[in-house]
This record gives C-alpha cells, structure tokens and sequence, in this order.
C-alpha cells in the first residue's frame, strides 16, 4: 500500500510537470556565476524540487549513520557493563569466600574494563580496610576519584577510612568537599556537627547543626540544638570579660525558655551571678532550677553557695524542711547525712546514715558510715564499714548518662562519651525507692519561706 501511494504521488507530480511546461514554455536565463542557464521556469521548480530530495537523502544518510553509530556504542558499552557486572559479581563472591587476592584481581579487572563504575572502587577500599591496609584502601578511592571526579559515596568512605586512621584533619577536608558538592549531605553535616562537637569547636558544630535541623526535626535535634547554643553562651562567659555577661545571661534565658528542663542553662547562669558578686541571685536560680528538674545536683551547689557565703544553717534549713515534709526520702537523707559530715555535725549524720541503713544498704552508704565513725575516733566500727563499702567508689552515688549508661564520678552538663547535654543523672538502680523530682515540689512551697 506505501508503494502504491507513493507511485500516484510521483505520477501527479509528473503530470503537473507535464502541465506547467505547456503553459509556461518561454525561457528564463538563470545566471549560476560560472555560466548562464536558459530553461523554462518549470525545469527550475523541478531541479530545485529534485535538489531538495537529494539534500533531505543526504542529511537522512548523516542522521542514520550517527543514531547507528551511537546506537553501536551504546551497545557496546552495555555489553561491556554486562561483562564488568558479571566480573564484578565473580569479585565480591571471591571476597566472600575469604579469598581477598582474586576478589582484588577481579575488582581491577572490573575497574580496567568500566572505569566509570563507582561500586568498585567502594568495595576495593572495604576489602583493603577490612584487611588492615587503610594506605590501598585510600589508593583505591583516590584512583576513583580521578577517574569519577569528587562523588559523595566515595568521599565519605575516604572520611570512615581516615576516622579510623585518627586524621581528623583529613576527614574535615573530605566531608567539606562532600557538602561543596551536596550541601544537603546529612551525613556530611552530621559527621561535620560530630567532629566539630570532639574538637570543641562549637561555632561550627552550630553551623553544621542548623543545616542538619532544616531536614530534621525531632527532641533530639533540639537538644542538640540547645547544648550547642549552651557552649556558645560558656565559651563567651570562659572570656571572663564583664561586658559579656548580660548578653550571656540573654542567651541562657532564651535556652530555658526553649526548654525549662535543661540543667546546664541554669548552673551556668548562677556561675555568671557568682562571678560579679550576686550570690542572692544565684542562689535564686540554683532554686528555680530545682523547682523545674528536681535535679539533686541544685541542692548540692545550694550547699556549697551557702557554705562558701558562711550561712550554713539557710541551707540545714532548707533540708530540714523537706525532710519534714519526706521524712522518709531515702535520697534526701543520704544528702543530708554527707551535709552533715561536712559540717562536723558527727551525731546528727551517723542516726541519719544508722536509719536509712535499716532501709538499704550500698557501698556509698557503708563509706559515709566509715567517715562517720573516723571522726568519732571508732575505729574499729570504721574499718567493718569500709571492708563492707569494698571494693572503694570513688564517689558516694554513682552518677550516669541516661543515654548511653556512662558511668560519671561527677554531675557534668556534657557527655563526651555520646557527646549530649542534660543527661547526666543519680543511678537510682534501686537504691531509692523515690525519685529526687518528687522532692521539688515540697522545696518550691518552702523556698520562700527560707
């Protein structure tokens, strides 16, 4: 049917040829530079009209000889990625097999034959860092980065492989280039934020977070968030330079506004009242800070404050009070009893610690006991208490992360270990059968009657 359409397309072309040429039979000169042409405008339309058709063959000649020629190379190069594939496949069946020297024959193999495939590479530089060869696995990754160009997979492997060779220098390099070419790179920002956090660097571990917090939301990022804005406000205050203080204390309200719960806002807030002079304020927020966390750590800095000032008998008030209220707060008669040793108020501890034994018993308890009993001159008594607080902690509660369960000698507003903030608490473990929190509300009724 194609075949008879075009024969009566060309056969009406033809015959409007033959018609033209009778109608219009007088000639036209046509100059064509070389020469000079006389024909009939019929012939003119005709040549141009088969000149036409030989030039759109032509151009169809060069457009399929191209496609075909793309089309070969395509082909090509598939059947190339399906051999590679099939080599690649073979090398990483070899690397599971525990035989590291063929799967590395195969890998090169690969790479030689694809060099733009990236996985390759990746699982080369994974064989070599299993293997304890950081140095090839870095060759591995380095030669796919000529041949590739900066890719983020690529990159963050270097970054893992240089972590774990402690060139810290080195990973920063490698996930800046990451965020260069992906600023969205969560990784990358998170391990940016992370190694900024280890080097204490915390104006780029709060750039690096606020990128991170445009993607993620969640309490953890905003706790992050604000123990990093906390060191902001420590750093500055670590200037002890006056003229920073209220901008300081600025921050910190805007971190307790954010979140009323976190400690470290509050203590460093008092120690910026202590360093100019206003203990009464200090004293107020170590309170507050109680009133809002119930944190135990709130009372032990009233006892120094108030110690430190010579007014120990606001802060034997201030226990007294609540034991009235929970006399049998475990917890709160612990803290009294050490209060009361370090006041030498020898009598007065040894009931306390004497009470809270028939209750529970725990090496912090027996230590304090044995201290207790030093200054007594009771000896005897001492060392049946100490062998009981064996083996000797070197504090009298333990104190831990709740987030990765660190053991903590000391309250600390940071934990390096998992690098967060607000997290350090007393291991009640069973020791107390109530939570200190319970005691905040009895010391927010009384405080300011004290």
């Amino acid at each position: 049917m194609k075949y008879k359409i075009s024969l009566l397309f060309f056969l009406l072309l033809f015959v409007a040829y033959v018609l033209l040429s009778f109608l219009n039979s007088d000639k036209v000169p046509f100059d064509v530079g070389f020469g000079r042409l006389e024909t009939t405008v019929t012939n003119y339309v005709a040549a141009a009209f088969v000149l036409g058709v030989i030039f759109s063959i032509i151009a169809s000649f060069f457009t399929d000889a191209r496609r075909g020629l793309a089309k070969w190379r395509s082909e090509r190069k598939e059947r190339r990625r399906k051999e590679a594939n099939d080599l690649f496949e073979k090398a990483k069946l070899y690397e599971m097999k525990g035989e590291p020297e063929k799967a590395e024959e195969y890998f090169n193999r690969v790479i030689r034959s694809v060099p733009d495939m990236e996985e390759p590479y990746l699982l080369l530089a994974d064989m070599h860092a299993a293997r304890g060869e950081p140095g090839k696995a870095i060759e591995a990754l380095d030669l796919g980065e000529r041949r590739l160009g900066k890719k983020e997979a690529i990159l963050l492997k270097k970054a893992k492989i240089h972590r774990a060779q402690k060139d810290l220098d080195a990973v920063e390099r490698d996930l800046l280039d990451v965020v260069r070419i992906k600023g969205s790179s969560l990784e990358a920002l998170g391990a940016l934020r992370d190694l900024s956090i280890g080097r204490k660097a915390w104006a780029q571990a709060l750039e690096m977070e606020e990128k991170v917090r445009k993607q993620i939301k969640s309490p953890e990022e905003d706790q992050r968030f604000l123990g990093l804005q906390y060191e902001s406000a420590k750093e500055r205050f670590l200037r002890r330079d006056p003229r920073l203080y209220e901008q300081v204390l600025k921050d910190l309200r805007e971190i307790i506004s954010d979140n009323k719960r976190f400690i470290p806002a509050y203590t460093l807030s008092a120690e910026v009242y202590k360093s100019t002079g206003k203990l009464n304020d200090a004293g107020r927020v170590y309170g507050r800070g109680f009133t809002k966390t119930g944190h135990i750590v709130f009372l032990r800095q009233l006892e120094d404050l108030y110690i430190d000032r010579g007014e120990p008998g606001v802060i034997l008030k201030i226990y007294r009070r609540l034991l009235e209220v929970a006399p049998r707060n475990q917890l709160l008669m612990f803290f009294y009893a050490r209060l009361c040793l370090k006041l030498e108020m020898i009598d007065e501890a040894i009931d306390v610690l004497k009470t809270l034994a028939e209750e529970k018993e725990f090496r912090g308890l027996h230590r304090a006991m044995a201290e207790a009993y030093i200054h007594r001159g009771k000896f005897e008594d001492a060392v049946k208490e100490f062998l009981q607080a064996f083996p000797m902690s070197q504090v009298y509660l333990p104190f831990y992360c709740v987030k990765c369960q660190a053991v903590k000698e000391e309250w600390t507003d940071f934990c390096e270990t998992c690098y967060s903030w607000n997290t350090v608490n007393i291991r009640q473990d069973g020791l107390f059968f109530q939570e200190a929190e319970n005691l905040r509300v009895v010391y927010e009724e009384n405080w300011e009657a004290t």
